[in-house]
Order: C-alpha cells, then sequence, then structure tokens
C-alpha cells in the first residue's frame, strides 16, 4: 500500500501549527506570495513566458522567477510597475493587530491622498487612532 499522500495546504498547516519560525515567515512573506499568484495567474491567462511577461514588465526573466517564487515580498516601486504594466490593482491595508483592518475601498480612498504615478493611481493614507496613557 503506498502511504497516504497530502496536500500542499495540508502540509502548511501542519508546518504552521508546530514551528513557530515557519509561521513568522510564513506571515512576513504573504504579499509575496499574492503577488506571485496575480503574476502567475497573469501569465497563464495571456499566454506568456516568464520572458515576454519580463518584456511587459520592463524586466529580466530571472526577475519574474524570483517575483513568481512568492519567497520576498516586492517593494512599492515593483508593485506600481506591475499595476502600470499588467493593469493589475493592489490592495494594502496595515493597521495595528489589534485593530480591524479597512479594506481601501473607493470611498476610503476619496478621504486619502491619491497620487498619480506612472499612468498608476495610488492612494496613501494614515489614521491615528486614539491612544490610552500608559
Amino acid at each position: 500500500m503506498s502511504p497516504r499522500l497530502k496536500s500542499h495546504g495540508t502540509i502548511v498547516a501542519e508546518e504552521i501549527n508546530s514551528d513557530p519560525g515557519f509561521r513568522e515567515e510564513w506571515d512576513k512573506t504573504a504579499l509575496g506570495r499574492l503577488v506571485a499568484a496575480e503574476l502567475i495567474g497573469y501569465r497563464a491567462d495571456h499566454k506568456l513566458s516568464q520572458r515576454a511577461l519580463g518584456e511587459r514588465l520592463g524586466c529580466s526573466q530571472p526577475y519574474v522567477a524570483k517575483l513568481e517564487s512568492g519567497e520576498h515580498n516586492p517593494d512599492i516601486e515593483t508593485l506600481v510597475g506591475i499595476s502600470r504594466a499588467l493593469g493589475i490593482e493592489f490592495m494594502i491595508d496595515i493597521a495595528p493587530a489589534a485593530a480591524r483592518p479597512r479594506l481601501v475601498t473607493k470611498a476610503v480612498a476619496a478621504r486619502h491622498q491619491r497620487h498619480q504615478r506612472d499612468g498608476v493611481s495610488v492612494v496613501m493614507g494614515a489614521t491615528a487612532r486614539a491612544r490610552r496613557a500608559a
């Protein structure tokens, strides 16, 4: 009898639950994995090689491979370039762990700074929450 095969999700869940170091790294690279999935999906939908995608992005095939690995978080300039070249929209909501994140909706974006940059709209804003005296 062959041993029972585990899915990728099952293996990752087991590692997250048993290895705090793995969980920390997994959480840190969430943005990188999201970008990787978007790029791989775009490439598949448009039947492109990594080299052809790199040409659209203005970067090399090895850099596309690095982005698609999901092992590193891209910087804001990279996200701007991907959005401009491919039309992919990224929303990033950063909040304290105890706070409920507010996704960047059009209503939220209207209340914050909007910058046009290289053909891409970038919305930036911050909200100071009431702080208790220590």
